[in-house]
């Protein structure tokens, strides 16, 4: 069967569904011997942990056994899994909307997820099953070789979205609809889609590469199950910080107020990006409208939640002007920026999340 074949076969898969209680509970080895990885498959792995002898029950697995289980029944999940979330990655990004699949940068994105399929199907699963330790350690190695392959997504499809507004097509349809292509809805939806997919699948490695290293205290693999909003909150201001003073030789102060104390199950680095991109707009924005050598009002982050509602609410507000209603549709846009710049021409030297990125322009912070 053909690599396009293989593609088709599984693009046409449903992808499994996976929530932050599955991430815990995997990683814990709560669900040895349920779900797909059954007890009869951990029971075998329990065999060989014991050098041949008779299994025990998922209770009396020491704490070294069963994160070695864990592992490798999430390992086994991969394997499966995998192969059909890059192929359901490769078909979206086959049939853009406008053609973007054509451009350049995108294209190598596909490339990207189309080498990933290849390398996890070429990965027997037996081996996973067939020993803990070895083969365990070969499909990390693979989808380390993985992770790191598809880390600068975004800026490549930042630099594919700039090429289509370059492009005949992308001006042509500028033309056509009498309007900038922030407003073209179809494509932002696209996006949408598209990099909602990409995070799952980050998560989903991750979370298992993590599973490797030193637990920190409260941390199972990817998830901190005592996450603070308020430290997320400071270390993304830090690092905003840092750019806006680089940027414009200074920048505002950061009042945390609220329920600061605040900690819940979550992902720190995932929060630590939604907090890192607003910021940065909160502080570019007092910054430009800043008057000679008046001090700049601070940035304000409030963190509240209510004994009677399950969510947590973190809201952060600036005296940096708003945004003119005019554009209020258009912020969270892929081929929208207000940052007065022209696009970075260096990109390879930019890195997705990167301290050393322009504070803005690239036109996907916030649509992320």
């Amino acid at each position: 069967m053909s690599l396009k074949e293989m593609l088709t076969r599984y693009a046409n898969r449903s992808q499994t569904p996976v929530g932050i209680r599955t991430l815990i509970d995997t990683g814990t080895g709560k669900l040895l011997g349920k779900g797909q990885g059954n007890w009869k498959e951990t029971a075998e792995m329990l065999r060989q942990l014991n050098g041949g002898e008779k299994s025990r029950l998922p209770a009396e697995i020491g704490e070294e056994e069963r994160r070695k289980l864990a592992r490798v029944q999430i390992a086994s999940f991969l394997r499966r899994e995998l192969p059909v979330r890059f192929a359901h990655r490769a078909r979206e990004l086959s049939h853009a909307p406008y053609d973007l699949g054509s451009m350049p940068a995108i294209q190598e994105v596909k490339n990207w997820y189309e080498q990933s399929f290849e390398e996890v199907m070429s990965f027997d699963e037996a081996r996973l099953a067939g020993a803990i330790d070895a083969e365990d350690e070969a499909f990390k190695d693979m989808l380390s070789s993985i992770y790191l392959r598809h880390q600068d997504t975004l800026v490549m499809i930042a630099k594919g979205l700039h090429e289509f507004q370059q492009s005949e097509r992308g001006r042509a349809l500028l033309q056509e609809r009498n309007k900038d292509l922030s407003d073209v809805r179809e494509i932002h939806e696209y996006f949408d889609r598209f990099f909602l997919s990409r995070i799952a699948i980050r998560i989903l490695i991750g979370h298992f590469l993590e599973l490797y290293e030193e637990q920190a205290p409260d941390f199972v693999g990817l998830v901190c199950l005592k996450t603070s909003a308020a430290q997320v909150a400071r270390a993304a201001a830090e690092d905003a910080r840092y750019m806006c003073e680089r940027q414009y030789g200074e920048a505002p102060d950061v009042e945390f107020l609220g329920r600061v104390d605040l900690t819940f199950p979550y992902i720190p680095s995932h929060l630590y990006y939604v907090l890192f991109e607003l910021l940065k707009n909160s502080m570019r924005a007092v910054a430009e409208r800043r008057v000679d050598d008046e001090d700049m009002p601070p940035v304000r982050v409030v963190i509240a939640d209510g004994e009677e509602n399950e969510d947590v609410v973190i809201r952060i507000s600036d005296l940096g002007g708003g945004i003119p209603r005019s554009i209020s549709q258009k912020v969270f846009s892929y081929l929208f920026t207000t940052a007065h710049d022209a696009f970075p021409e260096h990109l390879e030297d930019l890195h997705d999340f990167g301290r050393e990125n322009p504070m803005a322009g690239l036109g996907y912070g916030l649509g992320v």
